[in-house]
């Protein structure tokens, strides 16, 4: 296949779905593992800046599969093989050069790249990416022209809208001529709080202006119904959620989201099992946990490692046959890796992974019942995980 037959798929893909937003800090590989296992049709990756992701030394576990892009000790960005076919990569920059090197440091593990141009937050800003290219639409259009001539995947931009309607539409249109494979859209303005409603209506002249171009919808989708009804009233042809996954993955079932609980025991699974950094792993669980004042959240809350996570989840005896033996294949990683410093951010680049008898299943039928899960994932703890570099 060619570079425009595989962009052409794409553009045909981006036409009719329902997508996993970018999410800094919850977006890493569980989220989108169970997402896509619930039926999303696409999944971003965190937005990762250009400088961080260039330079990583690419390293694979032999037996899981499990890609990790490491700098140092520390982890930037971690991928499994079986989400590729539907992984978008979301890059920061403010650099036509920086944005070509960190795309092409990652190009064989993922399917698509997306430059963030609505991210309203001030480290964004002050660095001259996220909303900032907005104001800079020279800058930005020369990004999005050298990522398109010089990669091998479809190439997308995230944007927000403009107080100013005209101002939005000619901007919209100068993405549009760089020759982007869909554009998705952010019905807020920069200053505007997730709490503010999105402004829909302003998407439906976006369409009408670029009519051959896929128009992603977000904002404001918090359930499977909300999809078609924003695609009704606006035209867009596809939508992205990041708060309604946040709180609960299952919004992707098409027959209706599961119970939050389901879902927050089948992420805590799946962490485990993709031996997912601690912090990391707690901070999204709190993030989905529907009852804050139980004792359960107030255990989980005070869960120091991994071992208490789990019992606080009621999921002792999950940990004790599999996580446990997963966790500590690599004992000169483990203080790391079970959580005994949660304050550490960083991932020992020596650091074992479980072994995988098989790939992720990311069957949406398997997730209903979340103790038929416990081996969807094909996870075998009995020999210690070789990672190589790649």
């Amino acid at each position: 296949m060619t570079v425009n037959d595989n962009r052409e798929a794409w553009h045909d893909r981006y036409r009719s779905g329902v997508f996993l937003a970018p999410m800094v800090r919850v977006g890493t590989l569980p989220m989108r593992l169970l997402c896509l296992r619930y039926g999303a049709d696409l999944v971003w990756s965190p937005e990762i800046i250009d400088k961080s992701i260039v330079g990583c030394e690419r390293q694979v576990d032999s037996r899981t599969g499990v890609i990790s892009y490491m700098k140092g000790d520390r982890d930037i960005f971690t991928t499994h093989p079986s989400e590729k076919d539907k992984l978008v990569f979301q890059i920061g920059s403010a650099e036509p050069e920086a944005a070509l090197a960190a795309a092409k440091t990652v190009e064989q593990d993922v399917s698509g790249f997306d430059l963030n141009c609505g991210c309203p937050k001030k480290f964004s800003i002050q660095g001259g990416m996220g909303a900032a290219l907005m104001a800079d639409p020279d800058r930005l259009c020369t990004i999005l022209e050298m990522l398109v001539k010089n990669v091998s995947v479809p190439v997308t931009c995230k944007i927000r809208v403009f107080d100013n309607e005209e101002k939005t539409l000619a901007l919209v249109r100068r993405i549009a001529a760089t020759g982007v494979s869909a554009l998705t859209v952010h019905c807020r303005t920069k200053d505007m709080r997730p709490a503010e409603k999105a402004m829909w209506h302003r998407l439906g002249s976006i369409v009408k202006a670029v009519a051959d171009l896929p128009i992603i919808l977000n904002g404001d989708i918090f359930a499977y119904k909300d999809a078609q009804r924003a695609r009704d009233s606006t035209g867009a042809t596809s939508v992205m959620t990041a708060r309604g996954a946040a709180a609960n993955p299952s919004i992707f079932r098409a027959e209706g989201k599961l119970d939050t609980m389901e879902a927050v025991i089948e992420y805590a699974k799946l962490a485990v099992r993709t031996c997912n950094t601690y912090h990391n792993t707690k901070y999204t669980l709190l993030q989905m946990y529907p009852d804050t004042k139980s004792q359960k959240y107030i255990n989980l809350r005070s869960a120091k490692q991994y071992d208490a996570m789990c019992n606080a989840l009621e999921l002792g005896e999950f940990y004790r046959n599999e996580g446990a033996l997963l966790i500590s294949q690599n004992t000169e990683a483990a203080d790391c890796k079970a959580g005994l410093k949660e304050d550490n951010n960083e991932h020992p680049s020596s650091r074992k992974r479980s072994a995988l008898d098989a790939t992720l299943s990311l069957d949406a039928s398997t997730c209903g019942n979340s103790e038929s899960n416990d081996n969807t994932t094909g996870i075998a703890t009995e020999t210690p995980a070789k990672r190589i570099k790649a």
